[in-house]
């Protein structure tokens, strides 16, 4: 992952009305922490901030230059971001002081590739984790680690342990984790419930035709009509 740059300037710490008033001047308050040094409250150009995760993602590597204080300034990873829970943009950012020779720990996108066979069969997926925690260099961090689920069929998992990382990367993220499965659809499983359960006495009264239920009610009625003629004898 190459080391991205991003202007930023140090703010007035304060009041929560200060940092709303830093987005609707068009900003992102931030704060930078962690290293030899203390922390760093800035504000960020909301533009530049939303190009820099598309492209890169929300825990991208940065050179955060502060335009107002050099000592501030050096690599930095992104550690969280906060949105807005309505409107959806982002409304604050944490970055941690990094060293470029010393390994970090952070997370990747996963990168679903293949068509799954188990969907040819009728399966659906299930996708249970989309990010893998990783530990490296900081240059070293890749964009996104490929899986492969080609050979993914119905009633399948797909674990951690299963997946490829280029070398130099450890895992973080519990080796016995299930990151995708292929399940057999709910519809299946319901027909065969319903063809399996035998139908009782009641479901079979149920299921008689009205043509059924008059030959039965002529049947009977035959017997009481001889009594009758017999009786007039």
């Amino acid at each position: 992952m190459q080391l991205q740059t991003l202007k930023a300037a140090t703010r007035e710490s304060g009041t929560k009305g200060k940092a709303r008033q830093e987005r609707r001047d068009g900003n992102v308050p931030g704060v930078l922490y962690g290293g030899d040094g203390s922390p760093v409250t800035l504000t960020i150009n909301a533009r530049e901030f939303v190009k820099l995760i598309q492209a890169h993602g929300s825990h991208a590597i940065v050179q955060i230059d502060v335009s107002n204080d050099t000592a501030a300034s050096g690599p930095a990873l992104l550690k969280d971001v906060q949105y807005h829970p309505v409107r959806g943009n982002a409304i604050h950012a944490d970055f941690q002081r990094i060293r470029l020779d010393e390994r970090i720990t952070t997370l990747v996108p996963l990168h679903f590739v293949g068509h799954c066979k188990g969907l040819v069969d009728g399966g659906v997926l299930d996708y249970q984790v989309r990010e893998l925690e990783i530990e490296c260099l900081a240059l070293e961090v890749p964009e996104k680690i490929d899986v492969d689920i080609t050979d993914l069929g119905i009633g399948d998992h797909l674990y951690v342990s299963n997946i490829t990382v280029p070398a130099g990367i450890g895992v973080v993220t519990a080796l016995d984790r299930s990151v995708v499965a292929c399940h057999a659809p709910r519809a299946i499983k319901e027909e065969t419930t319903t063809v399996e359960a035998a139908p009782g006495e009641e479901g079979a009264a149920a299921a008689a035709t009205p043509a059924d239920a008059k030959a039965a009610a002529d049947a009977k009625a035959k017997p009481e009509a001889k009594e009758e003629k017999g009786g007039k004898k």
